[in-house]
């Protein structure tokens, strides 16, 4: 088992209660080569929060052992966290601190449980920025040393990884990565008024970084069939990639609703509590972050072979194994699609989508914008196609502007989630993507398309959908042979009711290569849509920070109580996400296969 250890003291004067008169004051570096700092590290007063955040009642001290080199049996305040809370504790994070076999077979009296703030730890860090404090208080300073027991590799491993995290937010304290001979810790100064808050922030990413949760989640959530029956099965329609489109079949008889593997609720707590995780950790880093929902067709990419039909129950079982990978397609429909949706859309009284702005009363009136996109191996290519000389729809220039990269290598593991709904015809992933960092990772590929040229006929007849810009580039270029499937497209955005939540919906046309666009081949037609919010993209700002501790920046509060936690809006948005999906999916009877 990996275990969290984290002593606390002073550098300046012994921390919270009186020391024995024999007892080394803490040195500087606790964790030296030399046994007598080890054994201050041993007699480090440990540090018990209480609820509000404020120190309580010091813990004695244990008794100082030489350990020599230090490696994972190394004796210190060992945390790990307990999963039998009691439900009225629930919102606490509690820790205890059990006995800890030292190098020499002798054991540490165990000392009471440690009982950790409430309140989000990273918006403690963050109020600890705009904090003021007296030259007496700033020379009141603590320390904290972070070390993981297990392997080496393992455990300096988090331990860096956790530094690196924690040094982008920069604030009175300073983080220091050392070592020991092989062994990594993480060394925290700061106030004994702060240095809490700091642990907490601390423990709760190495939690994040070492649960078993984590490492089990295999990112596809199954959202249980709104319809199921004791002969109900899932048909695997296997495509020529060899991926596969699970169907649900309901069966003969009329036996309804036969027990499941999951109810609908444990699946959207485990869905709630997952996103609004997510969120809180990417809320942490700067990140330059793009934040979207996708709908489109969930495909196995790896499932048993041979095997194309399932009782569901057998089918639930075989995609939790973490085994079990999948990807969604987001290019579904055809042409005939986009006619009767973009008809529902502008024309239906039903229609919930209406105009993003108070300038316009109808979404019949809505104009398109336009875009291009390129892909690779590794990465897609956006740019947005835009009039550069702003004398109006149908008598600019046109060209390719502000290139973005969305890279397989810079998704944000933890918000990159697939939702499959057998027995709906659209599945719906949500991903969060590091666009600016991606972008300057193909300099060629973005200097490439900038030499674009646009031509647009007919801007006039924006609702036609054989009326779109034609993008012309070099097919003799050696960056047009790594580009595939090309499109130019029609994009429509809409807002969902009265939210500020925006619905996209895009008419593709698509062509194999740059070759085949610029050859004047016909495209493939086909559709994309994706759901954000109108302050989603950071554009260059801490996405984290702005979001709000409780994320009332990023997502809206829904019928909550007063005071809506950021658990609350999680789940608000995710049934947002149901609802645009159950609006939609009639459009697409045939499961996105074509």
């Amino acid at each position: 088992m990996m275990e969290l250890l984290i002593d606390i003291s002073s550098p300046e004067k012994p921390s919270y209660g009186s020391r024995p008169a024999n007892d080394a004051k803490p040195s500087i570096d606790l964790l030296d080569d030399r046994s007598s700092d080890i054994d201050a590290l041993l007699g480090c007063p440990v540090l018990v929060a209480g609820l509000d955040g404020r120190p309580a009642a010091p813990v004695s001290p244990v008794s100082p052992v030489s350990l020599g080199a230090l490696g994972p049996s190394v004796a210190s305040t060992v945390l790990r966290r307990t999963n039998n809370i009691p439900k009225a504790m629930q919102h606490d994070v509690t820790y205890v601190i059990p006995k800890v076999k030292l190098a020499r077979a002798q054991e540490v009296a165990q000392p009471g449980p440690l009982r950790l703030p409430s309140e989000d730890p990273f918006a403690a860090i963050r109020d600890a920025l705009s904090t003021g404090y007296t030259s007496s208080q700033a020379s009141q300073r603590a320390q904290a040393n972070l070390i993981i027991s297990y392997t080496l590799e393992v455990a300096s491993g988090v331990v860096e990884a956790v530094h690196k995290e924690l040094s982008q937010v920069e604030g009175p304290y300073k983080l220091e990565l050392r070592k020991i001979n092989k062994w990594s810790y993480l060394r925290i100064t700061a106030s004994e008024k702060n240095i809490p808050k700091l642990v907490c922030a601390v423990q709760d990413t190495t939690n994040d970084l070492i649960s078993d949760e984590a490492v089990r989640v295999s990112g596809i959530f199954q959202e249980p069939p709104a319809r199921l029956k004791s002969s109900s099965q899932v048909v695997l329609i296997i495509a020529q990639s060899g991926h596969a489109r699970p169907i649900l079949q309901l069966g003969p008889g009329t036996d309804n609703d036969p027990e499941r593997p999951e109810s609908f609720q444990k699946y959207t707590a485990k869905l709630n509590d997952h996103v609004h995780r997510g969120l809180k950790k990417a809320g942490r880093l700067p990140l330059a972050l793009n934040l979207r929902v996708q709908l489109g067709s969930c495909m196995l990419r790896t499932y048993p072979q041979g095997r194309e039909v399932y009782k569901y129950s057998d089918f639930h079982a075989m995609v939790k194994n973490p085994r079990a990978a999948a990807w969604l397609k987001t290019s579904i429909g055809n042409e005939i699609v986009a006619i009767r949706l973009l008809d529902f859309i502008r024309d239906d009284v039903e229609s919930p989508f209406k105009p993003t702005t108070n300038q316009i009363f109808s979404s019949t009136h809505v104009l398109p914008d336009y875009a291009f996109e390129a892909n690779s191996q590794v990465a897609s290519f956006n740019a947005p196609i835009v009039d550069k000389s702003h004398r109006g729809r149908g008598q600019g220039a046109y060209e390719l502007s502000n290139v973005t990269v969305s890279a397989a290598a810079d998704k944000f593991a933890d918000l990159d989630i697939i939702n499959l709904s057998v027995g709906k015809n659209l599945d719906w992933q949500l991903q969060a993507f590091d666009q600016e960092r991606s972008a300057k990772a193909f300099p060629n590929v973005v200097r490439y398309l900038s030499t674009a040229k646009v031509h647009f006929e007919c801007p006039d007849r924006p609702h036609d959908l054989d009326v779109y810009p034609r993008v012309i580039l070099a097919t003799d270029n050696l960056v047009a042979g790594y580009l595939k499937d090309v499109a130019v497209k029609t994009i429509y955005r809409y807002k969902w009711k009265s939210s500020s939540y925006i619905v996209q919906v895009a008419v593709n046309r698509r062509w194999e290569t740059i070759s085949a666009m610029c050859s004047g081949q016909v495209p493939t037609v086909n559709l994309s849509v994706s759901f954000f919010g109108e302050d989603w993209d950071s554009e260059g700002d801490a996405a984290g920070i702005v979001w709000g501790s409780e994320l009332e920046n990023l997502l809206e509060e829904g019928d909550a109580s007063m005071d809506p936690k950021g658990i609350d809006r999680v789940a608000h948005f995710l049934q947002t996400v149901r609802d645009v999906r159950n609006v939609l999916d009639p459009f697409f009877q045939n499961g996105g296969l074509c």
